[in-house]
């Protein structure tokens, strides 16, 4: 399979999720070359510590109000792309976790849902 190239934030704004198959799922060093441009991003591992199936971040806001603005936006996020994740939150913190399924791993569509998240709501205290 080929190597994906770490591509800058704005890059992934711009792509748009699609179905993917199983031999779409980055690779290790794929996804750590790419972590490099997605600060407060994090990795997630199976139970054996080999591959990687989940991108997730947790972002803290002010109060839950913030929250309830952030949970908003993630919805309309996940219905434009048909992609969605896994959330959970508290009072003031809300954490994201993006994979793809079909692909048992961590895909194009992961980095642009996680880019356009972060867009989305950096205005959110």
């Amino acid at each position: 399979m080929q190597p994906h190239p770490a591509l800058p934030v704005s890059d992934w704004l711009q792509i748009h999720s699609k179905h993917l198959g199983e031999d779409q799922a980055w690779s290790p060093d794929d996804i750590e070359r790419q972590l490099g441009e997605f600060e407060y991003w994090s990795v997630e591992f199976d139970e054996k510590g080999q591959n990687a199936r989940v991108l997730w971040r947790q972002y803290t806001f002010a109060n839950f109000e913030g929250v309830k603005l952030a949970v908003h936006a993630i919805t309309h996020l996940a219905d434009d792309e048909d992609h969605h994740p896994e959330v959970t939150f508290t009072f003031n913190r809300l954490k994201v976790k993006w994979n793809t399924h079909s692909a048992n791993g961590i895909t194009n569509n992961d980095w642009a849902c996680a880019a356009k998240l972060d867009e989305a709501l950096k205005h959110i205290g």
